[in-house]
């Protein structure tokens, strides 16, 4: 399930010796997701052994690279949607399957 909030502006520099004209506003929102617990240890792994910083960076540059690869694929950037996502769990329609009539209560009916 995903769900978000909205955080306000925050202000980073992009190198010590950057003029102040180079300041950025970048905004950012907090998204909570559900990730498999394997892959989740494997990416927790990955920033440990090569120092690339906070989690959060790594996961970020790796979605960034997703989805330009996927713009890419598709011949340009995707349009802006036409409506909000729905939120939460995509809810699928399943048919029950017939329930089983005991024999002897199929017997009694006929």
């Amino acid at each position: 399930m995903l769900s978000t909030t909205e955080t306000p502006f925050c202000e980073t520099i992009k190198s010590s010796t950057a003029a102040p004209s180079s300041i950025s506003r970048v905004r950012k929102q907090r998204v909570t997701i559900t990730l498999p617990y394997t892959l989740l240890e494997r990416l927790r792994n990955a920033v440990y052994w090569t120092g690339h910083g906070p989690l959060a960076r790594l996961i970020s540059e790796a979605l960034d690279d997703a989805v330009t690869h996927m713009e890419e694929a598709n011949g340009q950037a995707f349009p802006r949607r036409l409506a909000p996502l729905k939120r939460g769990r995509p809810r699928t329609k399943v048919c029950p399957a017939p329930l089983a009539i005991p024999s002897a209560v199929a017997d009694s009916v006929q």
